[in-house]
């Protein structure tokens, strides 16, 4: 227990503090205290109109830098991608103004979207594992052929390949891909716009959600990069697009980027939220379609911030 003593000690001293206090503002210091409050309060004033100063600086910056890329150097993208079919998949909770703007971005530069996938979150629970194992036994088509040693989750993602799109150009929508598109629909693992596949693309862009939290370990996107390696097996190209959240600890790019045989054949770009990004996003697109892959954007991207073919080379 604390002694009693403590208490009138402590009493003390504040009435000590108090009476001296009041001595002095009435003494040689009568004054000092408010000129020094107000000295103070002038200098947080300039300090706060010096930041707000600062935060529209920073903000026209950002804005010029943007406009800059959008209206000079987006006419870069033009043509890369003409007539190439482009599927989208969408992460579960992955942001949908990210994934308007960079539908925007492929479509100028001249691809088509045949189709939007959306995963479900209900597809990577560790609970549904035996679901999704049984439905790509009972949906796997004649002309599939799965490596001997794939994953639950690589087979689903070759098996979503097959229902949405193709490795060569010119495929179309069939009865197979159809009972594929149903099966999976059926078991509210994925929703798809438009419900029935015309022209199946060539190419996949995958949209990355931003990271939850508390931040998961990297293990925890296993099955997801498994998925994302097998639609890659299955088209032509699968690049992964995403903020630099979903690059940083708790991220599916990060995830991915941590995987040397995933980064071997699928790309990312981890600042497809600025204009700069979604053109790297085309230019990665085109590069997967020749059969590349690279890692761009600004966290841990080891191949640069675009593919070397539009990296102005050092003389």
């Amino acid at each position: 227990m604390i002694d009693f003593r403590y208490h009138i000690v402590s009493i003390v001293a504040i009435f000590f503090a108090l009476g001296a206090g009041v001595v002095l503002g009435a003494g040689p210091l009568k004054g000092t205290g408010s000129e020094l409050v107000a000295s103070q309060a002038e200098k947080d004033r300039q300090q706060l109109a010096d930041a707000r100063a600062e935060l529209v600086q920073v903000k026209a910056l950002d804005k010029y830098r943007d406009d800059y890329v959008a209206k000079v150097t987006a006419g870069m993208t033009d043509g890369k991608l003409t007539n190439k079919k482009v599927a989208i998949v969408t992460m579960p909770s992955a942001d949908n103004d990210l994934t308007n703007s960079v539908q925007d971005a492929i479509e100028k530069s001249g691809a088509v979207i045949t189709t939007k996938v959306a995963l479900d979150s209900k597809l990577f629970d560790t609970g549904q594992r035996q679901l999704v194992e049984s439905l790509v036994n009972q949906l796997v088509t004649a002309d599939m052929n799965f490596p001997a040693d794939s994953t639950t989750y690589q087979r689903a993602g070759l098996l979503l390949a097959r229902g949405v799109a193709a490795k060569e150009e010119g495929k179309n929508g069939d009865a197979d891909s159809t009972k594929v598109i149903s099966g999976l629909t059926g078991a509210k693992l994925m929703s798809l716009k438009p419900s029935q596949i015309k022209d199946r693309a060539t190419l996949v862009v995958v949209i990355a959600a931003k990271a939850p939290t508390p931040a998961p370990e990297d293990s925890a996107y296993a099955d997801s990069v498994d998925f994302i390696e097998g639609l890659d097996t299955g088209s032509g190209g699968v690049v992964v697009a995403g903020t630099p959240e979903a690059a940083a600890d708790g991220g599916l790019i990060k995830a991915l980027r941590s995987d040397s045989d995933a980064t071997k054949i699928v790309s990312s770009v981890d600042v497809a939220d600025l204009p700069a990004g979604q053109a790297t996003v085309v230019f990665s697109l085109a590069e997967q379609a020749g059969g590349k892959a690279g890692q761009y954007g600004a966290i841990n991207a080891k191949n640069g911030v675009a593919p070397s073919a539009v990296q102005t080379k050092d003389n």
